[in-house]
């Protein structure tokens, strides 16, 4: 028997679909979250330096 087949009787190929799934998800919410950051700092910056900070102002 040549150690090839021995090899793959013992460790048999798993199914990478759930990985693959999760990849893509990931790889989703990483352009997401680059498309939106702008937004993100901006609703960040609105919660917690507006209120006492009113030398900086937006046109």
């Amino acid at each position: 028997m040549p150690i090839i087949d021995y090899w793959q009787e013992k460790h048999p190929r798993k199914s990478g679909k759930g990985r693959l799934i999760l990849y893509i998800f990931l790889f989703v919410m990483i352009l997401f979250l680059m498309f939106k950051a702008e937004t993100f700092v901006q609703g960040f910056t609105d919660i917690f330096f507006s209120s006492g900070s009113t030398e900086e102002s937006s046109p």
